[in-house]
């Protein structure tokens, strides 16, 4: 079996302050949304969720409104918190697409900051890979 080499979905930054709302159990919390991209995002939220903590999130696009299911991660930074998609249904993920479409289309896109550049170069000198 051929070793597919993973890409990771682009990351878009969320102009404007985009609120969301994520409910755990039956605790609702406020937040901005800070990073969005098909697999998942980062949100700034007054409280802090342990990574592995289940949540559903609603999120308002300039594509509509929809929800999904995520799982928290590690924080992204000293006030995101990482997450990633792990339920959607078919209108919510039409929604994403479309909204991270439009995102791309007004160069929201993140960056890659010089240390990423470095650690990939060292990835690929480190591996033997040439490309």
């Amino acid at each position: 079996m051929a070793k597919q080499k993973r890409v990771r979905s682009p990351r878009f930054s969320v102009p404007n302050n985009e609120q969301v709302v994520v409910s755990v159990g039956s605790e609702k919390l406020k937040g901005t949304l800070h990073v969005l991209s098909r697999t998942g995002g980062a949100i700034r939220l007054d409280k802090r969720c342990s990574p592995g903590t289940l949540a559903d999130i609603a999120i308002n696009t300039v594509s509509g409104n929809f929800s999904a299911t995520i799982e928290f991660l590690q924080a992204a930074n000293g006030r995101a918190q990482a997450f990633r998609f792990i339920a959607m249904g078919p209108v919510a993920r039409k929604r994403l697409e479309d909204a991270l479409q439009k995102m791309r289309g007004q160069g929201l896109a993140v960056q890659k900051t010089a240390l990423d550049q470095f650690r990939s170069l060292a990835r690929r000198v480190l591996s033997g890979r040439r490309k």
